[in-house]
């Protein structure tokens, strides 16, 4: 960048220098060629009529002042031009030439002098007093501008070209430099809001301080882009550790209890003991799942999740997986049944992921199914050249107001977060990534006391 500066400052100091240089031998040139001397062809041809009429020695008083003489000196006419009566005697060689009194008398006149004929002799001369501007070419004020005008043209291109490059060395490099230098400083104290120009085309154009301020703004969203993610990822710690308290506290309670219990004989009988245990082993299986659960958020905020997704027909994928959660939701005393509305094809999935996916949405409707006989349907359908995949019950349903925040993180429906409904509340965040870690999109409807519908689509 420091090199095409210094090559746009040579150029510019170059053309100062060429256009000076022009400029001067111009002036020169027009002031060596400038003529300054009054033509007497001029001169005669304005005072020719009255010059003629006096040749016979008819003295009118005509547009210029003159004086007659003879050639012996005596004055013949005089028209109040000089001090001479008529018939009084003058010097002739004095008066035809022009001396320095004269000139100081009679500034800004001419004295033109012209012999008199007449039939082909000479017999006398005249003397006309003639102003310099009717005679003159040009003034000595035009002259001068005439002479220095491409000198004075060529200073205020000159100035014009210095004014023009400070206004483009200031627009297009200091500002941006300047509005860097603030940026940055801002970084430096946490602050990622202070914009550089980014009119990068309009106002800076494609030249090497437009590349600069560019990458600086790419660099200053990627900062500011780290720095928001940071701020959630914190904001996500915290309610981590408030959600791992809360959940976790309950089951951990119930262990130490029937822990003691056990310890302290409460249980006496067999069946006692055999139920406490039980319960022990249960609340154990509930703190795994809500370990695994939290360990599958966490890869999934850090995207590590690890995901493989393959070509597989879905028929032989999907009907094995029905048969299998068959047998899990009728252990839950919960009917079960699926449709597929498709043809067999061929789609990219993790089969293991996708497993996890319709499993939390079962555990899902179970969890929230009526006290009444409950039944879950799973739908398979070919939707838009993708396979559309619904998970249905007709359990207590989700309220309108919390259909928007089901795949939020931590969020329950049941806003006095019970523990007589276990779980994390990350199962739908966890589907919600997994599914469009696959390209699809998945959505919720559901109506309160209505039951609910989950549907994911896969490519």
């Amino acid at each position: 960048m420091n090199n095409i500066l210094y090559k746009r400052n040579i150029i510019t100091a170059t053309s100062i220098v060429v256009v000076l240089f022009v400029s001067v031998i111009l002036s020169v040139y027009r002031f060596l060629n400038m003529n300054f001397k009054i033509y007497d062809n001029d001169i005669r041809l304005i005072v020719s009529r009255q010059k003629n009429e006096i040749e016979k020695q008819i003295y009118n008083k005509g547009h210029y002042p003159y004086l007659v003489f003879g050639l012996d000196g005596r004055v013949l006419y005089n028209g109040g031009v000089f001090e001479y009566k008529v018939g009084e005697m003058l010097n002739t060689q004095e008066m035809l030439q022009t001396d320095k009194s004269f000139s100081i008398n009679n500034k800004n006149k001419i004295k033109e002098s012209f012999v008199l004929e007449q039939n082909g002799k000479v017999n006398g001369f005249v003397v006309f007093l003639i102003p310099e501007k009717d005679v003159l070419i040009e003034s000595n004020l035009t002259r001068v501008i005439n002479i220095f005008f491409p000198m004075i043209l060529g200073i205020f291109i000159c100035i014009s070209i210095v004014v023009a490059r400070t206004l483009y060395f200031n627009r297009r490099i200091l500002t941006p430099l300047k509005e860097i230098s603030s940026s940055t400083k801002g970084i430096i104290a946490g602050n990622y809001d202070l914009e550089v120009i980014r009119t990068y085309e309009k106002q800076i154009g494609e030249n090497e301080i437009g590349d600069l301020t560019y990458s600086f703004e790419l660099m200053r969203d990627e900062l500011k882009s780290k720095q928001i993610r940071e701020e959630v990822l914190k904001k996500s710690q915290q309610e981590l550790i408030s959600c791992i308290s809360h959940d976790l506290k309950t089951p951990i309670s119930t262990i130490k209890a029937y822990s003691e219990g056990l310890r302290d004989g409460i249980a006496r009988t067999p069946k006692a003991q055999e139920d406490y245990v039980n319960i022990i082993i249960s609340k154990t299986d509930l703190l795994i799942d809500m370990i695994n659960e939290l360990l599958e958020y966490s890869n999934a905020e850090l995207n590590q999740l690890d995901i493989n997704i393959k070509e597989v027909y879905f028929y032989e994928y999907f009907i094995p997986l029905m048969e299998e959660l068959e047998v899990f939701v009728k252990q839950k005393n919960i009917d079960f049944d699926y449709e597929v509305n498709t043809a067999d094809m061929l789609v990219n999935i993790d089969k293991r992921r996708i497993t996890e996916v319709l499993y939390n949405l079962v555990e899902n409707s179970i969890k929230y199914m009526k006290d009444s006989r409950g039944i879950i349907i799973i739908e398979a359908e070919r939707q838009n050249g993708k396979v559309l995949i619904k998970v249905k019950d007709n359990g207590i349903g989700i309220s309108p107001d919390d259909i928007p925040y089901v795949f939020d993180k931590f969020y329950r429906a049941e806003k006095s977060r019970s523990s007589s409904i276990p779980g994390s509340g990350l199962g739908l965040s966890i589907c919600k990534y997994i599914i469009e870690e696959h390209g699809g999109e998945i959505y919720c409807k559901s109506r309160h006391n209505k039951g609910c519908e989950f549907g994911f689509s896969l490519g």
